[in-house]
Formats: C-alpha cells, sequence, structure tokens
C-alpha cells in the first residue's frame, strides 16, 4: 500500500478546512432563512461533506503508516475518544438538568470535532515522543506552528467576515474561540521550537 506522502496530506487537508469554512460562513447561515424541512436540513448538514473527507484522508494515512505509526495513532484516537465522550457526558447531564439552552448545546457540539482534533495531535505527539520517533517528519512538511497560525488567521477572517455582515451570532462566536485557540496552540508551538533550536545551539 503505497504511503502518503506529507505535503499531499497537509495540502489536501488545508483545502478541504478552507473549504469547510467557505460553506460554514456562505451557505450554513441559509438554514435558518430556509422555511422547508428538506432545503433547511440540506444547507444545514454542507459543513459535514468537507470533515467527513478529513475524516476520511486521516484514516487513509492512518491504514499506510508502518505498525509503530499505527501504534502512536492508536493512543492519540483512544485519548481523544476519552475526552470527547466525557464532554459529551457532562454536557448531556447539564442539558437535561436544564442548565443549558438549545444555542449552548449546539455551540458545544461543535467543538467536538474541533477539540477531538487537538486532543489526538497532542496525545499522538507525546506518544510518538515516547517511543522515541518524531510525530512529523519537518523536513518534509509546514512547521506545525505555522499550520496553526494559518488555520487562526482562516478561523479569523471566517468570524470578521460575519461580524461585518452583521451576523453577530454562535457561528460568528464559534468562529473566534476557535481562532483564539489555534492562535495560542501555535504560539506555544513555536515558542517550543525556538526553545528547542535555543538548546541545540547552546
Amino acid at each position: 500500500m503505497v504511503r502518503l506522502a506529507h505535503r499531499t496530506y497537509d495540502r489536501r487537508i488545508m483545502i478541504a478546512m478552507t473549504i469547510y469554512i467557505i460553506v460554514l460562513v456562505c451557505v450554513w447561515p441559509l438554514a435558518k432563512a430556509a422555511s422547508e424541512p428538506l432545503p433547511k436540513i440540506g444547507y444545514a448538514l454542507t459543513p459535514v461533506l468537507p470533515l467527513f473527507y478529513v475524516i476520511w484522508i486521516m484514516a487513509q494515512k492512518i491504514l499506510r503508516s508502518d505498525e509503530l505509526e499505527q501504534r502512536t495513532h492508536l493512543i492519540g484516537l483512544g485519548v481523544a475518544a476519552a475526552v470527547v465522550s466525557i464532554l459529551s457526558i457532562v454536557s448531556a447531564f447539564i442539558a437535561a438538568a436544564g442548565a443549558m439552552t438549545i444555542e449552548s448545546t449546539s455551540v458545544v457540539l461543535m467543538w467536538i470535532f474541533p477539540l477531538m482534533m487537538l486532543s489526538y495531535g497532542a496525545a499522538r505527539s507525546y506518544a510518538a515522543r515516547h517511543y522515541g520517533v518524531s510525530a512529523c517528519d519537518e523536513g518534509e512538511r509546514l512547521p506545525q506552528y505555522i499550520r496553526f497560525i494559518w488555520a487562526a488567521a482562516l478561523f479569523a477572517a471566517a468570524a470578521a467576515y460575519l461580524y461585518l455582515r452583521g451576523h453577530r451570532g454562535d457561528a460568528a462566536d464559534f468562529l473566534f474561540g476557535m481562532s483564539f485557540a489555534l492562535a495560542v496552540g501555535g504560539s506555544y508551538l513555536a515558542w517550543r521550537r525556538w526553545r528547542q533550536r535555543r538548546a541545540n545551539v547552546e
């Protein structure tokens, strides 16, 4: 089975997430304006399609990895599943008690996939370091902090667009929240990379 090149993988993920943001900003708001159930459901589910592609391309990368890489992927997925399960259970009990509105619950649900991705990435990186391998070959792909900052800029641009159009709702708040989280993550990764290079020089 041919392994998926890191640059090809990164390019496909970035294109899919760009499409996701465009659809979320331009198409998804039409769901609230639609009066018929079928168009409303269709508009509401359009952002899911690029996310399905991201999950599929991740599965292809894992299946084409060697056994050690698959083990680190499995650890990352296990931790991500645990984090998402805990969040879902806590949110479900709070919502069942009537302490959360439908809008708040929908925002929590939209955060599940990004939280799973962040948990998976962090846990896999830790597992890779534990086994003495690199979670990603920086020589074959963009550094992680650049990818995080690129994603933060993309989410921020989409949120700013919604705010300028007067759509100050859950979608804009969600995008700003994602942008802030990614910017913090990218800053941390950049600082860690700088510290490692400084330690190597010394």
